[in-house]
């Protein structure tokens, strides 16, 4: 190194400049290999060779500086790093020659060539062109640096390493979190280190503790635990809920734990909404089984009040007729006695029941209250059997859209051409199957038989009934 003391000193600082810019490219290029996945011998031994390298750059700047001191003090200090250098050559080559078989790769011993100039035999041997030498291996390692950094650095980014993997991690949406037995954190993705904050005030540092804090620890405000599905679930103050499960990776002879939190907001939405959805059909139907149960009560009560007025009427009507005959003194005609006594059982027992229009306009007022509509178009037919039917099918049909289907709004249309026509629709929910008539289908089914008239039932796109009488049909009278 004698040779480099009658160089100007601006010379020597450029130079060690030069060699911290290799140090820092090499440190860099080191950084992005020890990342590098998969890992194996010859990556191990590439990566010693990168640190081997690095301590020859170290050389390099120890011996300028030594130099640069040397003439700053006014002195030739002498060179101490002589088996130091040599130890580092010997480590280079072995490196150097162990990566180039193993990658099978000619490169490797360009390194080895370049780390040979810090050799004091190589010095003794160039004498004068020392420094040439120096100078040129300097600058290879110089490109070498930049070269490898900005290599490793596209193979990091653009193939599997384990930085491609962090990232890979931090970008999902669920919460990883990967820890030893002992509580010793491996890796811990962002969602994760967010849920956690959220709910302890405070970063993941053990694994193990974090776990137990789950199950029965104390929780920041606004955070609270849940149970869905049977399944303990955590609510966070954003209105967010979360689910925790934890997983053992055996890993050879160790086993590693997973902890993993998965969203599950719109499931817990869901739920909530089908229970608040159940509970309101389960009121209204508490109070349609409740109006069902008390219809044919009502009905019966209201034809009793209706037999009472009748009653009330003809009698008041033939009382009144006598007490003015009395009155006036008039002599009454027995025949006219017999007559009013003849006729008023047949009197009273005339319009015992609804006509079967009433019968329908009871039908639409009894659940209009409830909310539910009862729509009728067109007329009932002439003949009152028919009328009859048609009437008593449309309490049923009524009373099995709002029972089972939960209709809110049925439609009749009532029509005739060659036959008397009746369909019922509703928008109930349809069966999920084929059907099953009960009584309730089956007496109307036997009732339009009678009538000598057919029922066909539609379940797609909306539940349908249509009936059907023929108005010359022979009709069959059962006993019931």
């Amino acid at each position: 190194m004698a040779e480099f003391y009658q160089f100007p000193h601006w010379a020597l600082t450029t130079l060690v400049m030069a060699a911290a810019l290799c140090i820092v490219f090499q440190t860099r290029a080191i950084s992005y290999s020890i990342r590098r996945l998969p890992t194996g011998w010859v990556r191990r031994v590439e990566n010693g060779m990168e640190c081997a390298i690095l301590g020859v750059l170290f050389l390099f700047a120890a011996l300028l500086a030594q130099v640069q001191y040397g003439l700053f003090c006014g002195f030739l200090a002498p060179s101490a790093y002589g088996l130091v250098r040599q130890a580092v050559f010997l480590l280079t080559a072995v490196l150097g020659t162990t990566a180039a078989v193993g990658m099978e790769l000619i490169w490797p011993f360009f390194a080895v060539g370049g780390a040979a100039v810090l050799l004091p035999l190589t010095e003794t041997v160039t004498g004068p062109a020392y420094p040439v030498f120096f100078l040129m291996s300097m600058a290879f390692f110089l490109l070498r640096s930049v070269h490898i950094c900005l290599l490793r650095r596209r193979e990091l980014y653009t193939q599997l390493s384990s930085v491609s993997v962090k990232e890979a991690i931090d970008t999902l949406h669920t919460g990883l979190l990967f820890f030893r037995r002992s509580g010793e954190l491996l890796l811990c993705n962002r969602s994760m280190e967010k849920l956690a904050r959220q709910m302890t005030g405070q970063p993941v540092q053990d694994g193990r503790l974090f776990q137990r804090l789950l199950e029965c620890g104390p929780l920041c405000g606004g955070c609270a635990r849940e149970v869905l599905g049977g399944q303990q679930v955590f609510r966070l103050p954003d209105s967010s809920v979360w689910s925790f499960s934890a997983h053992e990776l055996p890993m050879g002879r160790r086993t590693m734990l997973l902890l993993t939190a998965d969203d599950v907001t719109e499931h817990w939405d869901a739920v909530t909404f089908l229970a608040r959805q159940n509970q309101a059909l389960e009121q209204r139907g508490q109070e349609l089984r409740s109006t069902i149960a008390h219809l044919q009560a009502i009905c019966e009560a209201e034809e009793i009040a209706r037999s009472k007025a009748r009653v009330h009427d003809l009698l008041g009507q033939r009382i009144s007729l006598l007490l003015r005959a009395l009155r006036d003194d008039r002599q009454m005609d027995e025949s006219l006695l017999l007559d009013f006594a003849r006729n008023l059982p047949t009197a009273l027992r005339e319009d015992r029941t609804p006509s079967p229009a009433h019968r329908l306009e009871m039908l639409r007022e009894t659940f209009q209250g409830m909310e539910v509509s009862v729509e009728f178009q067109g007329a009932l037919p002439e003949d009152q059997a028919v009328a009859d039917a048609f009437a008593e099918i449309a309490v049923e049909c009524v009373t099995n859209a709002v029972r089972h289907g939960y209709a809110t709004r049925i439609q009749f249309h009532l029509f005739h051409n060659d036959c008397w026509r009746m369909t019922v629709t509703d928008n109930g929910i349809p069966p999920a199957g084929p059907i099953r008539e009960g009584g309730g289908i089956g007496g109307m089914r036997r009732r339009m038989a009678r009538l000598g008239g057919s029922m066909e039932l539609y379940t797609s796109p909306r539940f349908r009934i249509e009936l059907s009488v023929p108005k010359e049909a022979k009709r069959t009278w059962l006993k019931c």
